[in-house]
Parts: structure tokens; sequence; C-alpha cells
């Protein structure tokens, strides 16, 4: 009984979200996040409202803002979803504020959910059957789809691994095997470098130093000598392998995981020492020889790093193990520095959230560094919503920093996963994904908050909620619906253009910012015959005015004048639109046709 209800408690809620996100965190964000909000409307309505919600408020703004930066966006329909996004954030976030007070099953439950997608992550490795693109690109990333993301969540896990052996110490063990060995297999170079403060921080903060360490060796042992076999086995680590090796080389790594977490658990057996003077000195003078030899090596190569990390790269860094020696930012510097250009552009509102991939475009000096983030999140903040923004987006990391708890040992580890979040975030594009942002913000939230002392229905709490979700049920439906019925059109495009047109129309009446289903009901009509050219031809020359900044806009419309209408004049005008806003683009084929056709003055329309 006692289980049942602590499955239908608010704990039990938060944690299933959690594992939902975790393991279908990328399509399914709608259906998680709208479950999302609806859990909090209801526990507001059940319970009332903790002490510290308003913790949460700041994060709320945030997203607010984002919707606000619709209004002048360069790619509105991105800034659409981008609000819906944080919005959906901020419903984690107040749910964790039903779980303040119950750290320790959050703790116990984060552990063992990561723990699962651990096992999941390797097991494509196992078994290629589970993740046939393993063949493409070696690198670990399931079920998250992204190997920076998927280290990071190792990052948030390790805490928990090295709190929980302090309790269960071979489960604890197991955690930091398995995480090792994952991290070391995404070739995260960020992720290694996070992971490698978190558990500074957790050893110097929990008082469970002597533990921690003896976790660490019990741990990390056996995962090197795993890690080193995976990087010996082609069908684990190297792109483009066979499906035949990858078969036959995931059965011997398989058998060495299994193997390494047998020696793991032995290992875990032995006691830690006790702190006795003695080892209390020893562990001093390693620490200092440890931070010297740290500092002579970074002192040797801090300007070689430097350079090579600034220097403009001409190849993007290699997706293999040996990307873990270089220091190169991969064109991070760059994109850094165009989000200052953007930033510079508009200083007090931005872009509008989201628009990172139009300022790019804007600003880039090769077509090879094309990114639709500038992987550093208070940068992007700043260079899409402006001043504002970032004060927002500090102000809410502020909020829960400053407003939680002194913690506990189980807090210790949680209280870890915001810091190591922020840190990932200076170098990457953790915004994006819900599967390691969300659960952050639900323990900010749990930390943050105080637990209610008698929970009690409150009606008007309750219809104040109700409209909240369905303001933001709404929103997130409307972008999930455009965006299938856009698909749906897509599909029906040489089936039935009919059919397909009028499933644009259906789109563009749920999510007017988009240009897609004006593009896709363009397409549509242009099927449909001569007869519905002009029609066509008004739904491009509308996408081009819905947003102006958009290459790909300009360039649709310049295909179909120069084609279809069979006219290089107006052509011409649209190409050089294009060529102008994307300047890198290699093929200006098109661009260059209108052009001889318009300068030769035999040119008729």
């Amino acid at each position: 009984m006692r289980a049942a209800r602590e499955l239908l408690s608010p704990l039990g809620a938060a944690l299933a979200l959690t594992a939902a996100v975790l393991f279908f965190g990328g399509d399914a964000l709608p259906w998680i996040g709208g479950a999302a909000i609806l859990v909090g409307a209801c526990l507001v309505a059940a319970r009332g409202v903790p002490p510290g919600w308003w913790l949460v408020l700041p994060l709320a703004a945030l997203a607010v803002w984002c919707a606000v930066s619709i209004q002048w966006s360069i790619e509105p329909d991105r800034s659409w979803d981008y609000a819906n996004r944080a919005f959906v954030y901020v419903a984690f976030a107040f749910v964790g504020t039903f779980v303040a007070g119950r750290t320790r099953g959050l703790a116990v439950g984060l552990a063992a959910l990561l723990g699962a997608v651990c096992v999941w992550a390797l097991l494509g490795k196992v078994f290629p059957f589970l993740y046939e693109d393993y063949g493409r690109i070696a690198r670990l990333r399931g079920p998250v789809g992204y190997w920076n993301a998927l280290a990071l969540l190792g990052d948030l896990a390790l805490p928990l691994g090295l709190w929980l052996a302090t309790r269960r110490r071979a489960s604890g063990t197991l955690l930091v095997y398995g995480w090792t060995v994952a991290i070391a297999l995404t070739y995260s170079r960020g992720g290694i470098v996070v992971a490698l403060l978190v558990v500074g921080a957790w050893l110097a903060l929990s008082g469970f130093w002597l533990d921690g360490l003896a976790t660490l060796v019990a741990a990390c042992l056996p995962a090197a000598a795993v890690v080193g076999l995976a990087f010996a086995l082609s069908g684990i680590t190297s792109d483009g392998a066979s499906h035949a090796t990858r078969v036959r080389d995931g059965l011997v790594f398989g058998a060495a995981l299994v193997v390494g977490a047998a020696v793991s658990a032995a290992l875990s057996r032995i006691p830690p020492p006790e702190p006795v003077p003695a080892v209390r000195r020893m562990a001093i003078v390693l620490a200092i020889v440890a931070a010297a030899a740290v500092c002579l090596v970074g002192g040797f190569h801090a300007k070689t790093w430097w350079d090579q990390f600034t220097a403009p790269a001409a190849n993007e860094v290699t997706n293999g193990p040996g990307r873990l020696a270089e220091a190169s930012s991969n064109h991070r510097w760059t994109w850094w520095q165009e989000a200052w250009e953007g930033f510079e552009s508009d200083e007090l509102k931005g872009t509008g959230a989201g628009s990172f991939n139009f300022t790019n475009l804007h600003f880039q000096t090769s077509s090879i560094d094309t990114a639709a983030e500038p992987h550093n999140l208070p940068l992007q903040f700043l260079s899409e919503t402006g001043v504002v923004g970032l004060a927002l987006f500090l102000l809410a990391v502020a909020a829960f920093v400053f407003g939680a708890r002194r913690p506990t040992d189980p807090e210790t580890a949680l209280a870890l996963m915001l810091p190591a979040f922020l840190l990932h975030a200076l170098i990457d594009i953790d915004w994006d994904f819900a599967a390691v942002t969300a659960p952050v913000f639900l323990v900010a939230g749990a930390l943050a908050a105080r637990p209610i002392a008698r929970p009690r229905f409150s009606f008007s709490a309750g219809l104040v909620a109700a409209g909240v979700a369905i303001a933001a049920l709404s929103s997130l439906g409307a972008v999930w619906l455009g965006n299938r019925w856009t698909s749906e059109a897509a599909n029906a495009l040489y089936t039935s253009p009919a059919h397909a047109a009028a499933l644009a129309q259906k789109a563009r009446s749920v999510q007017p910012l988009s240009i897609a289903p004006l593009e896709t009901e363009a397409q549509a009509e242009e099927l449909r015959g001569r007869a519905h050219f002009a029609d066509a031809y008004g739904l491009l020359l509308k996408a081009t005015r819905l947003q102006p900044e958009n290459a790909q806009a300009w360039f649709a419309l310049g295909i179909f004048d120069l084609y279809i209408r069979l006219c290089p004049y107006a052509a011409y005008p649209a190409l050089n639109r294009f060529t102008t806003l994307n300047p890198q683009n290699q093929d200006n084929r098109d661009y260059a046709k209108a052009l001889a056709e318009v300068n030769s003055g035999k040119a008729t329309c």
C-alpha cells in the first residue's frame, strides 16, 4: 500500500515525468510537456501551492519574454517553439516544488532512472539492432540522440552514484562504473571536463571523500579496461563499420561490460580506509601533487591550447576517439563572435528567441560553420533575447541557487546538477534537449521550495492553474498540429495535390507564423496545374513578407519566377536577396542564370 501511495504522490508523478523525458524527450516533447502542465495544475488544485513556489517566477518570466520576442523575431515560428520549450521547463520546475522534503526519494529515483538510461545506451553497442545509426557515426548517443547531451546526463549521475555508494555500496559503484564507460564512448570533451569538476566538488563538499575515492577506484579501474578494449574494437568506436562487424564486436564488448561490472561490484566490497590522521595527510599530499601537475601542464600548454581553441576551424573535428586530444573549439569561438555581433544589432531585445540560425547565415565567413545555436546558453539568450532575456535567465538561476536549503547528503548530489548543467551549457546546446534540461529544473524546484505543511484543496488556485494550463496546452497543441498537418501535406503532394493544399491550409490556420505550410501549399497548387500558378505565386510572396530575413523564402520565390513563370526579371531580385541573406551559399547557378538572362536583354515576361 505504501508503494502504491508513493507512485500516486507528487514524487511518483515527478519521477514518471522524468522517465518519459529521459527516454522520449525529443519528438514527444509536446505530450510530455503537456503532461507536466496538467500534473502541475492538478497538484495546485489538490494540495495548494508550496512555500517558495515564487522562486519559479523568474524562469516563467523568461518564457514569457521568449513569447513576446515573437513580435520582432526574424524567425517567429522558431521563437514560438522556444517559448513553448521554456514553458515546459517551467512546468517541470513547478512540479519539482511539490517534491520539496522528499529529496532522498527523488535522489534514489533519479539514480535508478539514470542507471536505466546508461544501460539502454550501452546496450545499443552490444546489440546493433537497438540503434542502427551507430553504423554511420559510432559516438554513443542513444536514447537522447546527441552525444554531448548524453555525456551531461552522465555528469548528473556521477554525484548521485557517489552518494548512493555511501548507502548501497555496490549499486552506487555500478552506477559510476556504467556512466564512466558511457561518457568515454561519447567522446565528449566538455562532458569529461564537467565530470571531473562535479566529482571533485562532491568529494570536497559531501564529507564522504574517502568513501568517494574508494568508489571511484572500484568503478574506474574496470571501466578503464573496458573503454580501452572498446577503442580497440572497430565495431564499437569506428564510423562506417559493417553490421556484421558491429554484431561481432558488440558481443565481445557486452561480455567485457559484464565482467567489468562484476569486478567493480567485487571491489566495492573492500571497505574504505578509516579517516585517521595519516590517511588525511596522504590525501592532502596527493591532492597537492595532482593540483601542481595540472597547473604545470596547463602552464606549458595554455597558449597552444588557447590558439587552437580560438583558431577558425578549416574542417570539423573528427568524430573518432582522436578528438579527445584536440583543443579546437570546433567553430564555437566563431559562433560566439557571431552571437555577439547579433546582440550588437539590437542590444535591448535581441533578434528573437531561437533565431541564431539567421544570425549565423548573416555573419558567417565559411559554409562549414553553419549552426542553429551558438553553443553557449547565456550568450544565446543575450543575442536572441537581448539584455532583458539574459537578465531574466541569470535571475532564474540565482533564484534557484540562493533559494536552496542547506543541503543534506542526497541534496548535495542533487544540488550539483544545476551547476553541472550551467557549466556544460557554456559550450553546448543543452537547452534544446529536454532530456537534460527538464530534470535539472525539476530538481532545482525541489531544492528551492519548502514542503506543504497541510495540503488542502483550493478551488481558486485550481481555477487559476487551469486557466494557465489551458493557455500553455493550446500553444503546445497549435505548434504540434501545424507541424503534423504540414508533414502530412508534404507526403500527399504527389498523390493528391488538392488534399495536400487543404492540409497545408489547416496547418496555416493553427501555425500562422511558419513559412513551411505556405511553401507546401504553394507546391500543391503548382502541381494542380497552370490554372493554380497564380495562387502558388501569391503564397510564396506571402512567405517572403512573413519572414523577410529568411533566405529560403526568397529562394523558393526566385525559383518559381525563373522556372515556372519564366520571368527572370522577377526572379533576379528574389535570388539576389537570397544570395545576400546567405552569402556563403556555394550553388549560385540559378542566380547566375537569372542575371545572365536579364543582362542579355532577350528575356521577356
